[in-house]
């Protein structure tokens, strides 16, 4: 028989066990409400606009750490509609806008120029992030969205930087796998040389690095997709035309033959369609109008079989235009098309006719076209938006 203190101590032994117990059974349950709160809520974030999560970043801790999470942030990318941005210089006010046309109404940024640069352009657009470029050479990154950016170090070359150099130009890009977004420049080698050299800079990287260079001056400034960019070469009239590319992730430089065609007697340039690298190719002569525009589309898997997608008859134009298209892609079921500096023109795949027709009023300035996604990419640097 137990003793009354045996007793009393194995109460007390008994009684701080319960209750110990208790706590801890209540903390997982706070703990897994929490992580089910946190999915929700996660879910709920994966399905509003980039421009909204932009706000919610500032709310607190807990949800920027989550809306800065890289994982999120590439997973919420995935979503993200494919829109068409215009960029121009409004040099009579000393500001630079841009448009992005996300549907019939258009959404419209306000940039301030940095007051050192004469002339600010984009050289091209990745994951939501704009590659911009000034007559001095310098290159910065800018997310719309978010207003951050990032000046990155002067590259070694700089000399005759413009928005429509095809000698010193630069691409950014991104590697899948490893998830780096990294800036390719090109520039020309040694006087008289037809190679081509290249430097690339990884995002959140310090410095430059050379990559080598490549037989073949670019003739048109590249295009990046799905982690490589290509450029056409000063050859492409004749049939031993090529197309050169730099993979990012190895950062090894390839080579590929334009597909066989009867004639290649009107201009071609490269662009993007549905994740997919395309040719754009005018027929016609030096004496005569361009009349029509074929698009073939590059095969993704074997990346050497090319396919004929549109054929697209051209509206009539001055005889003075033989011109290399601008840019071609799609948005709102339709394929956008720059001709001039001020003119955009659609294509509706799903109509009967097969005309290229004006997309909207001339514009007030010359502008550049490009592919873009609004995303919370970070780069951590404020830049001013009106």
């Amino acid at each position: 028989m137990s003793s009354p203190s045996e007793t009393l101590m194995g109460g007390k032994k008994k009684g701080p066990s319960k209750k110990m117990g208790g706590k801890k059974k209540a903390r997982a349950v706070e703990e897994d409400a929490r992580l089910l709160c946190s999915d929700a809520l996660t879910e709920v974030f994966h399905r509003l606009p980039a421009r909204t999560l932009a706000s919610c970043r500032m709310v607190c801790k807990s949800w920027m750490s989550l809306l800065s999470d890289l994982h999120f942030v590439h997973e919420h990318l995935k979503r993200g509609q494919q829109k068409l941005l215009l960029f121009a210089n409004d040099r009579e006010n000393d500001r630079s806008l841009a448009m992005v046309l996300a549907d019939a109404n258009g959404y419209m940024y306000q940039l301030s120029r940095p007051a050192a640069s004469r002339s600010l352009f984009v050289h091209n657009s990745c994951n939501g992030l704009l590659c911009l470029g000034d007559s001095r050479g310098a290159v910065e990154l800018l997310n719309l969205t978010t207003g951050e950016s990032l000046a990155l170090p002067m590259p070694e070359y700089t000399a005759g930087s413009s928005q429509f150099s095809s000698y010193n130009w630069h691409s950014l890009g991104f590697c899948s796998s490893t998830k780096e977004h990294k800036v390719a420049h090109f520039y020309p080698g040694d006087l008289g040389s037809v190679k081509a050299c290249c430097e690339v800079f990884t995002i959140g990287g310090k410095a430059w690095r050379q990559v080598g260079s490549l037989d073949g001056t670019p003739i048109d400034r590249g295009m990046h997709v799905n982690g490589t960019v290509y450029y056409l070469t000063m050859f492409r009239y004749v049939a031993s035309s090529r197309i050169n590319c730099l993979d990012l992730e190895s950062e090894k430089f390839d080579v590929m033959m334009l597909p066989l065609r009867k004639t290649y007697g009107g201009h071609c340039s490269l662009s993007e369609l549905e994740g997919r690298l395309c040719l754009l190719v005018v027929d016609g002569t030096l004496d005569g109008l361009p009349r029509t525009m074929d698009i073939l589309m590059l095969d993704n898997d074997d990346k050497q079989s090319w396919t004929h997608s549109y054929h697209i008859s051209l509206p009539l134009l001055m005889q003075s235009c033989y011109f290399t298209p601008k840019h071609a892609l799609f948005h709102d079921g339709k394929i956008w098309v720059q001709l001039f500096a001020k003119s955009l023109y659609c294509y509706d795949p799903n109509s009967n006719s097969e005309e290229l027709e004006i997309a909207c009023p001339e514009s007030e300035f010359p502008f550049s076209t490009h592919t873009f996604v609004e995303s919370i990419v970070p780069l951590h640097h404020h830049y001013f938006i009106k």
